[in-house]
């Protein structure tokens, strides 16, 4: 997110919400936030427990500078290699990772120069070789699942087109060498969508700069992540139009998309646009409306857990934009937001062997029956979470149908089946 500077005070609406559910299949995840971060990283381990047992495992992203100091300048940095080593063991999340080389404030942060080159541009020749050099260390040792090369990147663009050509040439290299040593990696790059194309009046964004986008040979990227943030442009979330994000799908048509960063600020006494819990609410059905039927695979909020450092106006804007408050209580857009967990997945391609577990009656008033069809009950066992991923009821599951009575009180759980090789998860509703 841009550094930006405003000055007016919000008021917040009644809370409540209601379940929405859309055709979305596709993943949810956070940017890496365990609670207390960036103060405390002590809750790192809970936090990745949380995101692996919701979703059959959502997204964790993992943003971070390409280096962790200059004198390291070529070595995976340690959060994205972090991130990446603890799945698909102990963690069953996804991983995402993104190695940043600019940082979008005015002017444009760059951080490509390196130890005996002082060069600060893509026309540095020792640090494409040493980029190259970390990005095919990562490929080959972490084999992640997404990986971006660079964060809300027009941003550079509109300050020096020309050197912004450098940067795409080196990723087309960095692409064809990344997928050799790991051809499942999704790669792709990241733009910040209101800048791109203009949709941040509130924050000066006025001019689209379209072409940051279309200089990519769109064969070489398997991915497009964006940012996206609306309340740059509109003050209450029902206010955004459905077809907010049409331009740039009409622009790459069916080409898979990652929004790796949205949400909506529960509270802030510096923003022009509503903050409130119930304004999240809003944004969560609104956000899953407006890419309804559109190649979307993941939805990433910015946070999961509260931004404890307001230190910075960037960070007092963004720190609310967190499914926790500041107290880690659950925001009542978390409970919307996993209403759209895609929850028919598998740890194998369940597709294959014709798995379908189910419960009924779902809704259920305590006693329900669990069925699932040719699943290997071998050594299998039944296990049931809640929202904040705790583990509330376990049971062997030694038939292919089971009439189980869990202690539970009213809301939304998690039933998985596991087998060691299998993880098949349904969601309960308790009344």
């Amino acid at each position: 997110m841009k550094k930006i500077i405003v000055f007016t005070i919000f008021f917040l609406s009644s809370v409540g919400f209601v379940f929405s559910q859309s055709n979305y299949n596709g993943k949810l995840g956070y940017g890496f936030s365990p609670k207390g971060h960036p103060v405390d990283y002590s809750q790192m381990g809970n936090f990745l427990q949380e995101v692996a047992n919701t979703c059959n495992g959502e997204i964790v992203f993992a943003n971070a500078v390409w280096r962790d100091s200059l004198a390291s300048s070529g070595t995976i940095p340690n959060l994205q290699k972090t991130i990446s080593l603890l799945q698909p063991s102990p963690y069953s999340y996804v991983d995402m990772i993104d190695f940043g080389w600019g940082s979008p404030t005015t002017p444009y942060t760059l951080y490509l120069d390196v130890p005996g080159n002082a060069i600060n541009n893509w026309t540095n020749s020792n640090t494409k070789n040493l980029f190259l050099q970390m990005l095919i260390h990562a490929a080959d040792s972490l084999q992640p699942a997404y990986m971006f090369l660079g964060n809300e990147i027009s941003f550079y663009w509109a300050q020096d087109s020309v050197d912004y050509m450098n940067y795409v040439s080196f990723y087309e290299q960095a692409y064809d060498s990344i997928k050799i040593h790991s051809p499942s990696t999704k790669v792709g790059v990241i733009f910040n969508y209101e800048h791109l194309s203009g949709n941040g009046p509130l924050v000066g964004f006025n001019t689209a700069y379209w072409n940051a986008l279309n200089v990519f040979d769109t064969s070489r990227v398997d991915i497009f992540g964006f940012t996206v943030y609306p309340f740059f442009k509109y003050t209450t979330a029902n206010a955004v139009p459905l077809n907010y994000l049409d331009p740039v799908f009409n622009k790459i048509g069916n080409k898979a998309v990652a929004i790796t960063e949205t949400g909506w600020p529960a509270d802030s006494i510096l923003a022009t646009w509503y903050c409130s819990p119930q304004q999240q609410v809003d944004y969560v059905n609104r956000i899953f409306s407006i890419i309804n039927g559109h190649n979307v695979e993941v939805v990433n909020w910015l946070f999961l857990y509260y931004l404890m450092d307001q230190s910075t106006q960037e960070n007092q804007l963004a720190c609310s934009i967190a499914l926790y408050d500041s107290l880690a209580n659950p925001q009542p857009a978390l409970p919307v937001w996993l209403s759209y967990c895609n929850t028919t997945g598998m740890s194998k391609p369940y597709e294959e062997n014709n798995y379908e577990v189910n419960t009924f009656p779902n809704p259920s008033n305590g006693e329900f029956t669990v069925h699932c069809s040719k699943f290997p009950v071998k050594n299998a066992e039944i296990k049931i979470y809640d929202l904040l991923g705790k583990e509330v009821f376990s049971t062997p599951f030694t038939n292919t149908e089971m009439r189980i009575n869990p202690p539970l009180q009213s809301g939304i759980y998690f039933l998985q089946i596991r087998n060691g090789n299998y993880n098949l998860t349904k969601k309960l509703i308790e009344q």
